[in-house]
């Protein structure tokens, strides 16, 4: 398999905008989700203590937007343009065709439907250069 990376591209469904990150999104960032210990409780990373934890992340992730096999996406609503979570390919085996796909979404947005349809279009091998043969929870 060839794989042709493409990045982080904008994408957008009805009611989300998939964006990159940016600095000014660290305030929203920490008070939607990230500096919520209920929304990561299950997460690889430590809920952030301030802002400042946040608006350090985000450095690293605008950094590494150059490099074209990163894929992290801003989850913006539309209604409100308010940052609502992330939403990344934080693994992947090409051999296999198959990434594994992390997020995480603000808990005044659970169970609307926001996250299925965020995974649904950034899950896309059109959107990702690659294609994925097989979707799977875990």
């Amino acid at each position: 398999m060839t794989v042709k990376d493409l990045g982080t591209k904008r994408l957008e469904t009805e009611r989300l905008i998939l964006r990159r990150f940016t600095l000014e999104d660290a305030e929203k960032m920490y008070e939607n989700w990230a500096g919520d210990p209920e929304v990561t409780k299950f997460l690889t990373w430590p809920t952030h203590e301030s802002a400042e934890i946040s608006r350090q992340i985000l450095k690293e992730w605008v950094a590494a937007y150059d490099n074209p096999e990163v894929y992290q996406w801003c989850i913006e609503e539309k209604e409100s343009g308010e940052p609502v979570g992330s939403i990344g390919v934080v693994s992947r085996n090409e051999k296999a065709q198959s990434c594994e796909i992390g997020y995480c979404i603000s808990r005044s947005r659970w169970h609307k439907g926001i996250t299925t349809e965020a995974l649904a279009e950034a899950s896309e091998g059109k959107q990702l250069g690659f294609r994925i043969d097989k979707r799977r929870g875990k």
